[in-house]
């Protein structure tokens, strides 16, 4: 896991549930420049900056948090706080950007149980398949996440807040800011990602566009996931696939949910073996049925490997096993 020092000042982070702008001198200073960035706890937020190089930063509103929770199934919305020319005045191009969505509830969230709750994009390597969902785990592994989402939210409301209001730069949606703001309270979403691109083993999107600032080329997408604390360090239940962003060459940003049954990838989180029983432990999602395949050849067609049993989705980490002399073995899980 990557990290970084933010600074050896203490960070200054607001709960939300609150307005941020308090005080008479602060309402003064908020009310002049009334159209400048604006941040709540609960804000699901877009990130940019260039892969190498690069002076700026991007920060975008996408909307609620809890608004990607409730969309119609299969639906896809626009996210029309981003576009082409907000990129270009950032960066020049689409090409060779770095981006993520994130988002939280903090820890003085009114649910109980979705305090220090997270909301965070994985990159697909493949625009067809479904990224690996993030792992849950107790409430206490995330507030350090938690900080740094709400730094980057707090940090452009500061950063905003102390520079004019301008279309396409800092509006109450998006703010194109310095990656060198980088001391409390204004850290720059640079910053607080840092330049190996994690917020604490969470990974950002890379996006690789054609070589001119146009429409055409290939898009790319990044898995939202709804990672609400549960489970411990030895059992990881997968977080809620929520559906996919996918930036288009152009600048254009949309999310489609998932839809209906959709299923979530499983992953292997581990193989025993005791004398001939191997035990396969494995990821499910909510739904959907996985199912264990065997083979004593790794290049086998997936067709001719040996159907070992199944079980239903539930949100956990389930296993299966196999008691045989055969070595070696390999071991896949399939969803549908």
């Amino acid at each position: 896991m990557w990290a970084m020092k933010l600074t050896n000042k203490p960070m200054n982070i607001f709960s939300t549930s609150k307005k941020i702008c308090a005080g008479a001198a602060l309402a003064l200073a908020c009310a002049a420049n009334a159209q400048t960035f604006s941040y709540n706890n609960g804000d699901l937020l877009v990130g940019f900056r260039l892969t190498a190089g690069g002076n700026n930063d991007l920060v975008v509103k996408a909307g609620t948090a809890a608004s990607f929770t409730n969309m119609t199934p299969g639906s896809t919305i626009s996210i029309a706080n981003l576009n082409g020319t907000l990129l270009k005045n950032a960066f020049g191009t689409t090409n060779n950007l770095s981006w993520s969505a994130f988002g939280c509830f903090d820890a003085s969230y009114p649910d109980v149980a979705q305090q220090n709750t997270l909301f965070m994009t994985s990159a697909r390597t493949d625009n067809s398949i479904q990224s690996s969902p993030w792992p849950r785990y107790k409430a206490s592994f995330y507030a350090n996440t938690v900080s740094k989402i709400e730094g980057a939210g707090t940090g452009a409301y500061y950063i905003g807040s102390g520079l004019p209001s301008a279309v396409n730069i800092n509006q109450p949606n998006y703010l194109i800011e310095s990656e060198s703001w980088n001391v409390a309270p204004n850290f720059s979403y640079n910053s607080m990602v840092g330049v190996a691109g994690n917020w604490d083993g969470f990974g950002i999107t890379e996006q690789a566009t054609s070589s001119t600032f146009t429409s055409d080329g290939v898009p790319v997408r990044a898995d939202l996931y709804w990672i609400v604390p549960g489970g411990t360090f030895v059992s990881h239940p997968p977080s809620s696939h929520l559906g996919y962003f996918e930036l288009s060459t152009s600048g254009a940003l949309t999310f489609t949910a998932a839809a209906v049954g959709s299923v979530t990838t499983p992953v292997i989180t581990g193989i025993t073996r005791v004398g001939n029983l191997s035990t396969v432990n494995f990821t499910t999602g909510a739904s959907g049925t996985y199912t264990l395949l065997a083979s004593s050849t790794l290049t086998a067609p997936k067709a001719s490997w040996t159907v070992l049993g199944s079980v239903s989705g539930n949100g956990a980490v389930n296993s299966l096993t196999e008691t045989t002399t055969a070595t070696p073995r390999f071991y896949l899980i399939s969803a549908q």
